[in-house]
């Protein structure tokens, strides 16, 4: 009788264990998800580049360090149905709200260039306007923050002297 019980269990157990190898990894969906399509020619990916799982109720937070003397390309995306993503960007020490997308329509890109290293916050939710009520209470997608950058261009200076 504990043979069979064994043969009866094992599939279950090894049914319930591969579960989770199906479940979605958000790792890096700034390398997969509709980010990629922002790719520019002459910029870098930059390593600070994030994804994480979301549901239409959580705000996420990315604490980064930009680099002064570059230009970066900000690209956020997500599961078609959770657009709009709502994308602030904070000043990490005094919190204070330096951009929101909210004022642009929900622009899904933005470029900024720093002169100087600068640690940023950037604070995401989704609006998820096609999604339906069920989809917002159960549905977690991924959301993927892709950077690039490029450094600023070498000024030469020429000098002539008469």
């Amino acid at each position: 009788m504990n043979k069979y019980k064994c043969i009866f269990l094992l599939p279950g157990l090894l049914l319930i264990l591969s579960a989770g190898s199906f479940a979605q990894s958000c790792v890096e969906y700034h390398k997969v998800g509709d980010c990629i399509m922002d790719r520019q020619r002459g910029f870098e990916i930059y390593s600070q580049s994030k994804s994480a799982p979301i549901t239409a109720k959580d705000t996420i937070e990315f604490n980064i360090v930009f680099y002064g003397q570059k230009d970066y390309i900000f690209s956020f995306c997500t599961h078609r149905k959770f657009y709009p993503i709502n994308f602030k960007i904070l000043d990490a020490e005094t919190r204070e709200e330096l951009y929101d997308n909210a004022s642009d329509n929900y622009i899904e890109s933005l470029g900024i260039g720093f002169d100087v290293t600068k640690s940023l916050v950037i604070q995401m939710h989704v609006l998820a306007r096609e999604a339906t009520e069920e989809e917002i209470e159960d549905y977690v997608s991924c959301i993927g923050l892709l950077l690039q950058y490029k450094n600023y261009p070498e000024r030469k200076v020429r000098l002539t002297l008469d």
